[in-house]
């Protein structure tokens, strides 16, 4: 199959995962995937590059706001390489505007062209967009978030919740698969207690202490985190805190105000072939998620990470992420406060045997159910099964 994959946001950012290791592994397959993103640098012009056999093309952000999305040009570049160019099956990742208007061209002017549209999180009604102020934006983005599935030939989920909604508004479930993000197994992995010394000396993290990680691009929840460390800190000396990502200027003040900001370390953005490294520190990888209608939609990549470098986790029991935790024992569920948090996390630091147990789990999990490789037979089998259902085989 000839496969066009287009991503909203930029090389490197949140979806661009998804996409990428989606198109790796149909490219082993040998299938011809090309996956146009937005270029996190270069306002006017596009960059061709070839990584693991997909052809990526990163287009010009010039006027570009929202760090995806919107920019002119770039919606401009996709829209004419569509009319250019002919694929079997479009396969658009998310609703904004630059995939939305290049993705129905594709189908409009190449009638056998099918178009797929991925839904990875829930963005209007209660969801992300609307803690913002009511712009035209959103009120764009309000009609597109639904309607743009509607115009699917079918569409992938990243979510129960995102099913269900696709069901609301009349979408057969036959035309929808849902499928999570996987996990990353071939470069994360959990290594030796010589080179996690190694790993720490590194990056400048004590010996002797315990690492409890967060990793994450999107920070809202973090506070949780800080105020539960901020409890377990009181009651011992052996702990520190690693947040790896962008800090926002919320987290860096909550980090500040902490009584223990010096076991709070934060490396603010990396790079991701970075983050192999980072996650063998870690003894206890942490999710918070509160419990609002954005975070029971979303699949958050770093789960992923966590369970491929074989870690147990404490985790919110919000969203799917709750039925991987519980179904295949892979760290413990607490309540979004962090008091909760912090009992729980000190339940898995006072027990060794249940802390390898989990991590054990953890990589099953990730290399037995939440492979890309696995993920990808379902991904695959779905246009196979779409292409049948409109006659395209």
């Amino acid at each position: 199959m000839n496969i066009l994959f287009i991503n909203h946001n930029l090389k490197g950012e949140g979806t661009y995962f998804r996409c990428f290791n989606f198109a790796r592994h149909l490219a082993m397959r040998g299938h011809s995937v090309t996956l146009l993103t937005v270029s996190p640098d270069k306002l006017f012009s596009a960059v061709k590059t070839t990584d693991s056999g997909v052809k990526i093309i990163e287009t010009p952000k010039f006027l570009d706001q929202h760090r995806g999305g919107w920019g002119p040009l770039d919606t401009a570049y996709k829209f004419f390489h569509v009319l250019k160019n002919k694929y079997d099956i479009i396969h658009g990742f998310d609703h904004k505007p630059n995939v939305c208007i290049p993705s129905l061209a594709g189908r409009f002017f190449h009638k056998k062209t099918l178009f797929i549209s991925d839904w990875a999180d829930w963005w209007t009604k209660g969801g992300i967009s609307s803690a913002s102020r009511l712009t035209p934006e959103i009120m764009i983005e309000t009609h597109l978030e639904e309607s743009i599935r509607r115009k699917a030939d079918a569409i992938t989920v990243i979510s129960t919740a995102l099913m269900k909604r696709a069901e609301s508004l009349g979408i057969k479930k036959d035309k929808i698969l849902n499928i999570p993000s996987g996990c990353d197994t071939e470069n994360i992995k959990p290594v030796s207690a010589r080179k996690t010394a190694l790993l720490k000396r590194k990056y400048g993290i004590p010996q002797k202490k315990k690492v409890l990680e967060f990793i994450g691009f999107g920070q809202g929840d973090v506070d949780l985190l800080v105020q539960a460390f901020n409890l377990l800190r009181k009651k011992r000396r052996d702990i520190v805190l690693l947040i790896v990502g962008p800090a926002d200027r919320n987290t860096a003040g909550i980090i500040e105000k902490s009584p223990y900001k010096e076991d709070i370390i934060a490396t603010g953005r990396v790079s991701y072939d970075r983050i192999p490294g980072l996650t063998a520190a870690a003894d206890i990888f942490l999710l918070p998620l509160r419990n609002n209608i954005a975070n029971e939609a979303r699949w958050p990549n770093k789960i992923g990470d966590y369970l491929s470098a074989g870690r147990p986790v404490v985790a919110n029991p919000t969203g799917d992420v709750r039925h991987v935790i519980r179904k295949y024992k892979t760290g413990l569920c607490s309540a979004p406060d962090p008091r909760a948090m912090a009992e729980k996390i000190s339940i898995l630091l006072g027990n060794k045997r249940l802390m390898k147990k989990y991590g054990i789990n953890a990589l099953k999990t990730a290399k037995s159910v939440l492979s890309w490789e696995k993920l990808t037979d379902k991904l695959e089998r779905f246009y196979k099964k779409v292409m049948t259902q409109k006659g395209r085989r």
